[in-house]
């Protein structure tokens, strides 16, 4: 993912138009092919010497590829280069350790340094460099008491693309940076389009979300990181990584409202865009941990559960009545009863959204769909906020739902007498 400054665009007509390098370009190609040869060459080395030629290299070739933002544009490649690099110290030792035990030995010398020659005296410099050697097992303290520091630690593994997948990968990174400031976005997924996929994603990244059905398949809107109070940064940076997740899948096509550089603009885009490729390797690529994941996990280790089952979600749960439908992470059925109850756990949300969310779901229980949503506590209003409007549908939950409070909620839905279906 790029940064904001690395993030650049043009627009035209209030349509935004984000920067891109074509792969046939031999100019960009050269720069592509230079930087990972680059990164290649310095396995084993340190990051401060790959920093000082990346410098140089952005003098050298920067000009060449846009005299005017050819820098800008090696320091984003460099950037996406990053996340194929795994950086490693350079000593197992704490160098905090070695530092702080060299200063108080330092301090505890009988005299004042000499103001000639080094900060310590030969002889006693030694001495104190060997005893802290003694102490520690680190044959040479002194060369590794700074090795903490980021510019030390030495590139220990590194993922090297093609010029053609860096280039792509630009591509992509330029358009993900555009949404870490959308207001909202539409995505229509047409006939054919992988919904459960996008779903899949949309879940995973924890996403403000309403779905309605459409005549070729859903319109999915998407609440954008500037219609939040809290976490925009957070949430921006989820909701970029949707696109790649998108480009899995077609046809579909995205409309995006965003405030740029004080302007209001709009971000079109559809699944036939050329030159635009996911680097997402598997459905579960985003680097996001996963509460459903580990939701399922404690469901695992309870025992006592009243007859309750856990089940995967069955996919979207359409509401033709109302004309939206629901994403349900997971099913409960009671093995005694029949009873079915679907579980939705919410990511992000806002007080708005959650709000609406209660008061779909207590339509939809009317026609007989069962269901609960749990809310993460750090997000949006607080429950006792809400409590008036939510009245116990919302299950809050820290940082890891818990399956007891989940049964605790089926048992207090039962009480009340809700309607039983699904």
């Amino acid at each position: 993912m790029l940064r904001g400054e690395h993030v650049m665009a043009r627009l035209v007509r209030g349509r935004l138009v984000p920067h891109r390098l074509s792969p046939d370009d031999e100019r960009a190609r050269e720069v592509s092919e230079a930087l990972v040869a680059l990164y290649t060459a310095h396995m084993g080395k340190p990051r401060a010497r790959l920093e000082a030629e990346l410098s140089l290299l952005e003098e050298e070739l920067g000009p060449r590829l846009d005299t005017r933002r050819g820098f800008k544009i090696l320091r984003a490649l460099a950037k996406l280069l990053e996340e194929k690099a795994t950086w490693a110290p350079p000593t197992q030792a704490d160098p905090y350790t070695l530092r702080t035990r060299l200063f108080e030995l330092a301090a505890a010398l009988p005299e004042l340094p000499t103001t000639t020659g080094t900060l310590l005296e030969t002889n006693t410099r030694e001495d104190v460099l060997a005893q802290v050697a003694g102490e520690t097992g680190v044959e040479h303290p002194a060369a590794l008491m700074y090795a903490d520091r980021q510019g030390a630690q030495l590139l220990a593994e590194f993922e090297a693309p093609s010029p053609e997948a860096l280039i792509t990968r630009y591509n992509v990174a330029q358009i993900q940076g555009v949404l870490y400031s959308a207001q909202g976005l539409t995505v229509d997924l047409g006939e054919g389009a992988d919904a459960r996929l996008v779903f899949h994603y949309v879940k995973l990244l924890g996403l403000i979300y309403n779905l309605e059905p459409t005549a070729r398949g859903y319109r999915l809107r998407l609440d954008g990181p500037l219609s939040l109070f809290g976490s925009t940064r957070k949430y921006g940076l989820r909701l970029a990584k949707l696109l790649p997740g998108l480009l899995l899948t077609e046809p579909w096509q995205l409309h995006a409202s965003v405030s740029w550089k004080g302007r209001e603009a709009i971000l079109e885009l559809d699944s036939e865009a050329p030159g635009l490729t996911s680097h997402y390797k598997g459905p579960a690529d985003t680097g996001e941990g996963d509460v459903r994941e580990a939701f399922s996990k404690a469901w695992d280790r309870t025992k006592n559960k009243g007859g309750w089952e856990l089940e995967p979600g069955t996919g979207i749960l359409p509401i033709p009545q109302l004309k939206t439908a629901l994403v349900p992470d997971f099913a409960l059925r009671n093995a005694a009863t029949g009873e079915k109850v679907h579980l939705e756990i919410l990511g992000f949300w806002s007080e708005r959204h959650l709000v609406e969310r209660v008061a779909l779901l207590r339509e939809a229980a009317q026609r007989g769909h069962r269901v609960l949503i749990a809310a993460p506590e750090s997000l949006g209003a607080s429950p006792e906020t809400l409590s008036a409007a939510t009245r116990g549908e919302v299950i809050p939950f820290k940082t890891r739902l818990d399956a007891k409070s989940v049964l605790a909620a089926l048992r207090a839905q039962n009480a009340a007498g809700t309607t039983v279906g699904g």
